[in-house]
């Protein structure tokens, strides 16, 4: 278990009569057992197909925006900087997303601890300043209020101690919501229901360890050797390590027997197990969470990776853009503007064909810079009149274009 490196995390909240410091953040949800049990995060294919969601949502690039009517200006703010240069002491941008998504379809919930001082401004407002974020790993959390009515959520940690926290002081994400308002978890009660997940990865387990049995069993016992002359044990035995021998060395599959005796061979047929068995269970797990056999295989279109953002990144994008903005954010701030972004290049996974098509539309509109057409095809930037827009003549303003076409008629 880590030791805490949050000191006095608790002496924010005064008002809380819990001043206990919270531990076991950034530990690790490890599931090790021999056997599934109801555990079905101790597959592999379970954690491959997270992983791979994961790995993707790591390359995420968050900023903190002012978003207006017309436009949106990135800020070189607190917030920016961290998910810039480092989240926590312990964790990189990437990092912290992908752990958040790790704990996230795990746990079902995701709960962001948001470190900060309350500094003034030179005209004397006080502001809060963000200094880290901290995913929390508990064992279990549960909802309710404080005497004051409040929302207050309460955490239980793996040493037996609990920690109580205002609810608007966290950060939370869910997945898999029911009918409950509160957690993530699928079910109507905020708990999670693998029950056909599970099902599926019993059965493909068992067939996973049948087949080492099934080659054994079929190289065990080849065929039987039927001696009709008259021998005593002794000779017998040696008759059968001469017979093995004979096998063993045999270069032309066919042996020869000195004694009077008869061979029947045993045919046995390897059990072969239908593609299409395989692929129903693998299908049953995959569908849960979105994810295809192509992008699991990274071997995937540029359409296939379009359904793979809609059903497992969009859905974290937006609340995590949601989540962040409704926390870190005074409803003052928000009315100006204030909010967090996320920005995933889909560009990236696009073909050679459609990359050509998109940076010569690029070029006639000015939508990109040099420089950002060159990191289409893993350019390096250029350093002087990289970031020149290119526009094609043949398009105008669309402010202007009635004002052109007047011009145009009258020095005809």
């Amino acid at each position: 278990m880590l030791v805490s490196f949050i000191k006095n995390l608790m002496d924010k909240f005064k008002g809380n009569k819990d001043k206990k410091i919270l531990a076991e953040v950034l530990a690790d949800s490890r599931a090790v057992f021999s056997s599934f049990g109801n555990n079905i995060y101790a597959s592999d294919f379970i954690n491959s197909v997270i992983d791979r969601i994961a790995t993707e949502i790591s390359k995420i690039e968050v900023v903190s925006v002012i978003s207006k009517e017309n436009s949106i200006s990135r800020l070189n703010d607190d917030i920016t900087r961290l998910f810039r240069d480092g989240v926590n002491e312990l964790q990189t941008a990437k990092d912290f997303l992908s752990c958040c998504e790790w704990l996230r379809r795990k746990d079902k919930n995701c709960f962001i601890y948001p470190q900060w001082e309350l500094v003034k401004s030179v005209n004397g407002n006080e502001f809060k300043r963000y200094t880290a974020f901290y995913p929390l790993a508990p064992v279990s959390a549960e909802l309710g209020h404080f005497e004051n009515g409040d929302w207050a959520i309460k955490f239980f940690w793996r040493d037996g101690s609990s920690s109580i926290l205002p609810y608007d002081s966290i950060i939370h994400l869910r997945w898999r919501r029911g009918t409950s308002t509160l957690m993530g978890g699928g079910n109507d009660y905020g708990a999670s229901d693998d029950s056909d997940t599970l099902k599926a990865l019993q059965t493909l387990d068992e067939i996973l360890q049948g087949l080492p049995k099934m080659i054994q069993s079929s190289l065990s016992l080849q065929g039987v050797l039927s001696v009709k002359t008259v021998l005593d044990r002794e000779s017998m035995r040696n008759a059968g390590e001469e017979f093995e021998n004979r096998i063993k060395t045999s270069k032309t599959g066919i042996v020869a027997i000195g004694l009077d005796g008869e061979y029947t061979p045993i045919n046995k047929a390897m059990p072969a197990i239908p593609d299409g068995v395989l692929k129903f269970l693998k299908d049953i797990i995959r569908e849960r969470y979105g994810i295809s056999q192509a992008i699991l295989d990274g071997d995937f279109s540029g359409t296939q990776h379009a359904a793979f953002f809609q059903n497992c990144l969009e859905d974290f994008i937006l609340e995590f853009e949601q989540s962040f903005t409704n926390r870190l954010f005074t409803p003052r701030e928000k009315d100006v503007g204030h909010r967090i972004k996320c920005y995933y290049s889909r560009v990236a996974y696009f073909d050679t064909a459609a990359k050509n098509e998109l940076a010569k539309i690029a070029f006639e509109s000015g939508l990109m810079t040099l420089n950002e057409v060159r990191e289409l095809y893993g350019l390096s930037p250029l350093n002087e009149g990289g970031d020149k827009r290119l526009q094609s003549l043949n398009f105008v303003d669309a402010n202007i274009s009635n004002i052109y076409q007047l011009q145009d008629k009258k020095s005809r």
